[in-house]
């Protein structure tokens, strides 16, 4: 068997640094709930919760320790969910971006305040080793999958490639095993929402356990790569149907379970969707030749995304 050269960790981390920036440009599935590979920290009844994690690194044979993924979750004027997986996530079209781009480019207030309602969220998942679970001790030293918004992957983000104004400090990579840190997961009740800017990363890198300890833990990892694997997406055409149903353009009731089937990660600072209390306007139904939107993060909930979808529907 050829013996296969691992990247140097300062190679590793360049190319770390390069797709946290491009995951963070603007040009740039999730899973069932009650999913036990999943970890979740509890609250208590005042909101507050916390624990300490640390991130792991890419299971063997992919490139990267974590997935970033987009779904949507709104009521519509029928009360039916519409709470999915977005195909964007995988470089498809959506529907729901479609339409929303639609309303959004309407000039109508009422339109872009409905096209904001139904936006992607987004959402991360990595894998992470359970150091300390206070509400739940039985968790600690294990593996799981961990889904995370925005607020904690800029935390990852600024590790990785540190804010030009902190000169002094040098970049960490914090899903690695020997040198990366551990994550102290601090949430509390702000407005009425889960906020995490108490969370912090040590700033110490240290290694987790011994090298056989680290070996065990590394073999326990799941795969990322499969979670956005697109057989777990559904068809243009099925969500399509599925968005006319809610939204009251749909006529009949369809196969569909009204529980919602996926989970995002916890609102950070966001405010609830509203359920819709008109119809949207009707959107063209998916024609045979299929365009590729342009994945984004979090500018996709803005007029840069929407203008960005807009000109694609232009070309169709």
């Amino acid at each position: 068997m050829p013996n296969v050269v691992k990247p140097s960790r300062t190679q590793y981390l360049a190319s770390l640094r390069q797709k946290v920036q491009e995951m963070s440009s603007p040009k740039s599935n999730t899973t069932k709930q009650d999913d036990d590979r999943y970890w979740k920290p509890e609250r208590d009844v005042a909101g507050n919760g916390s624990a300490i994690i640390r991130f792991l690194p890419a299971k063997t044979g992919e490139e990267f320790p974590f997935v970033q993924l987009h779904t949507h979750g709104f009521q519509g004027p029928t009360s039916k969910w519409f709470i999915d997986s977005c195909p964007t996530s995988i470089g498809e079209t959506c529907p729901v971006c479609k339409a929303n781009t639609s309303l959004w480019n309407s000039g109508n207030e009422s339109d872009k305040k409905l096209a904001s309602a139904r936006k992607r969220k987004l959402n991360y998942i990595s894998n992470i080793l359970v150091v300390a679970d206070p509400k739940h001790p039985e968790n600690n030293g294990k593996v799981f999958l961990y889904r995370y918004g925005k607020k904690i992957w800029d935390k990852i983000k600024d590790m990785i490639n540190p804010p030009a104004e902190f000169a002094d400090l040098s970049p960490i990579d914090p899903f690695d095993a020997e040198e990366g840190v551990n994550f102290k997961l601090r949430i509390t009740k702000q407005d009425g929402f889960p906020n995490y800017d108490r969370s912090t990363f040590d700033t110490t890198p240290v290694a987790f356990g011994d090298e056989d300890y680290r070996s065990e833990i590394l073999d326990q990892l799941y795969s990322l790569n499969e979670l956005i694997d697109p057989a777990h997406f559904k068809s243009y055409a099925d969500l399509q149907k599925r968005f006319n149903m809610v939204t009251g353009e749909g006529s009949s009731e369809d196969e569909y379970d009204d529980k919602p089937a996926i989970e995002s990660a916890p609102d950070e600072d966001e405010q609830p969707v509203a359920k819709q209390t008109t119809k949207p306007k009707t959107t063209k139904p998916a024609t045979a030749k299929t365009r590729v939107a342009t994945p984004v993060t979090s500018a996709d909930d803005s007029d840069d995304f929407f203008a960005n979808l807009s000109k694609q529907s232009d070309q169709d």
